[in-house]
């Protein structure tokens, strides 16, 4: 087999293997929780962010929605443009908390790889001499690197699930408990369509 083969088929076994799973127990969750006790005040604010993104990307269509029943209604024009407006606030705002919660991100991986790549140097600096004449090099420094981007890509994929999670109750809450309460709402839903 050709040299160029075997890399083929080392890289299709390794983009095709299962994911390992390991469960998680408590003295590897107290170290997860000590490397990311550091960042609380930013993993707090992201959290706030992603609700807060959540709940605008479900307000947009219940308020299209009010705005096209204001249409098909009748509505005067003053209030049609108002749900404009709102729609168009809607949309500023959630583009802005999505941008803050992007940094948010960023900087929270940033820190986290940073106190990774810290104390895995600091680790390794304090082996013996001994590890270094058995170890090679290169495998050494690969296996530093891929671990710490392992890392930093299971803490940040378990944040993105939350933000996908945090969507769902505002998505699942029933429209009638919450849409009587928007500014300019009536009760009233047209019977029928005019055209």
């Amino acid at each position: 087999m050709s040299m160029e083969m075997t890399a083929w088929h080392a890289l299709y076994h390794t983009t095709q293997a299962p994911e390992e799973r390991r469960p998680l127990s408590l003295a590897t969750l107290r170290r997860i929780g000590g490397f990311a006790r550091p960042h609380a005040a930013l993993l707090g604010s992201f959290l706030v962010c992603s609700v807060l993104g959540s709940v605008l990307a479900v307000a947009t269509p219940v308020v299209a929605g009010q705005a096209v029943d204001g249409i098909v209604g009748g509505a005067p024009i003053g209030v049609v443009g108002g749900w404009a407006l709102l729609i168009a606030g809607i949309a500023l705002a959630e583009a802005g908390v999505g941008l803050v919660a992007r940094w948010l991100s960023a900087r929270i991986g940033e820190g986290l790889i940073l106190r990774l790549r810290t104390a895995v140097f600091d680790h390794v600096q304090r082996m013996p001499i001994a590890f270094f004449t058995r170890t090679h090099t290169g495998a050494l420094v690969s296996r530093l690197n891929n671990d710490v981007i392992g890392a930093q890509r299971a803490f940040c994929r378990g944040r993105s699930r939350w933000r996908h999670w945090s969507c769902c109750p505002c998505s699942c809450c029933p429209r009638a408990a919450w849409v009587p309460a928007l500014p300019g709402w009536s009760g009233r839903r047209p019977n029928t369509i005019r055209r």
